[in-house]
């Protein structure tokens, strides 16, 4: 399968809504209750775009995943730093292509000048993910009190990217009948000097620049497992 990675347009919005539904409708993963349709898609899209960058995974003209990265706050002291979100259909699990995505978002936000990388994710409240230093446990007795609605992936996913816990939201969602925690994990992916220079906006990067990295990632999905 060959997969290509590119910024997100708007005619985009309909493989996006098709496949995020069941993370909204079926899943705690994310807050949401209602699936967003297809206009609520290109209206993000179109607001992420204007700033960070929105990426999407298209294969045989279809899209198969996407991930992007927003703003941690609207006060000007968060401008260094930025939230990130990543989704795949679930049919195209274990081809390499959230990790590619997530290289690729990482390359352009270093580009733009971003320092700090969060992740907001949700884990049950008897997970043990409570050592601030690192991410225990998540193959062990832990692995065995499995929950319908909330795979382990995600802290395991972001902490092989080189993110580490950061804090914890203790019953902060409700969701499916079940209260959920939020797991934050941070990736530090510049450095933090005394006057930093402002983040550049997506659009104001090089065209060409942001091309070569989503080549880049591209090509190396494309070579197999060992490129990652």
């Amino acid at each position: 399968m060959s997969v290509t990675l590119r910024l997100a347009t708007a005619s985009d919005a309909d493989d996006i809504a098709r496949f995020y539904a069941p993370y909204a409708e079926e899943t705690a993963i994310n807050f949401e209750y209602e699936a967003p349709d297809a206009e609520e898609f290109a209206r993000r899209i179109e607001e992420v775009e204007q700033k960070f960058p929105f990426i999407v995974a298209q294969a045989n003209g279809r899209v198969l995943g996407y991930a992007f990265a927003r703003g941690m706050g609207e006060r000007p002291a968060y401008g260094w730093s930025i939230d990130t979100s990543i989704y795949l259909d679930k049919g195209i699990r274990g081809h390499h292509v959230g990790s590619a995505l997530y290289w690729a978002l990482e390359a352009i936000l270093i580009e733009q000048g971003v320092i700090n990388m969060f992740a907001c994710i949700t884990v049950r409240r008897d997970d043990g993910l409570y050592d601030l230093s690192g991410v225990p446990g998540l193959t062990d007795a832990n692995a065995s009190a499995s929950d319908p609605h909330l795979p382990l992936t995600s802290p395991r996913f972001h902490a092989a990217r080189g993110f580490h816990v950061v804090g914890r939201e203790r019953s902060c969602g409700y969701k499916l009948g079940t209260w959920y925690d939020k797991l934050w994990m941070e990736k530090q992916v510049g450095e933090r000097l005394e006057q930093p220079v402002p983040v550049t906006a997506l659009p104001e990067l090089p065209d060409e620049k942001v091309a070569a990295i989503l080549t880049h990632y591209s090509d190396r999905m494309a070579g197999g497992p060992t490129t990652f």
